[in-house]
């Protein structure tokens, strides 16, 4: 199952070109999209007090070949979801001579789910509720509380642990 995040586009970097420490090696193009995910009350609309923006890095040629297209379409105020691994790799720090662990993220895909002009999404309550919900028949209403009380019997999804951090 592949990891992903939901949020509005902050920011969109353009592709940069680092030069690598060694002499040999390709330089490193990259990439960096930065999204607020700060989670929405379904019931209030308020926003919550955990900010989470994340910036999300795309390296390498093949990712950005892929990814480049889409990104050039992409301005702050779009609501995208960005595809991503997590990859840990132990180092020894010449500094203490200690072994470390350094933990990244990867992104390698995104998607557009709205783009900012584009009120549909926002009409129907997606992502980004508006500062206060619509009133819904009661019948509504109960559907969606026992929506709520089913998945919260359910088991959370892999990696969806409800924590700010």
């Amino acid at each position: 199952m592949a990891n992903s995040v939901s949020g509005r586009v902050i920011a969109v970097s353009a592709v940069q070109t680092v030069a690598s420490a060694d002499a040999s090696k390709q330089p490193l193009k990259k990439c960096m999209v930065y999204l607020d995910c700060t989670r929405y009350d379904p019931y209030t609309g308020e926003r919550s007090q955990f900010e989470n923006k994340p910036l999300m890095e795309f390296t390498g040629d093949r990712v950005l070949e892929k990814v480049n297209p889409k990104l050039d379409g992409i301005k702050a105020g779009d609501v995208v979801t960005v595809f991503f691994d997590v990859q840990g790799m132990d180092y020894t720090d010449k500094a203490t001579g200690k072994k470390r662990n350094f933990t990244g993220i990867r992104a390698y895909d995104v998607q557009v789910v709205r783009h900012a002009g584009d009120q549909q999404g926002q009409q129907q309550g997606q992502f980004f509720p508006n500062s206060s919900p619509q009133p819904q028949p009661q019948a509504q209403q109960q559907q969606q509380v026992q929506q709520v009380a089913q998945q919260l019997n359910a088991e959370p999804a892999q990696g969806d642990n409800g924590l700010p951090f």
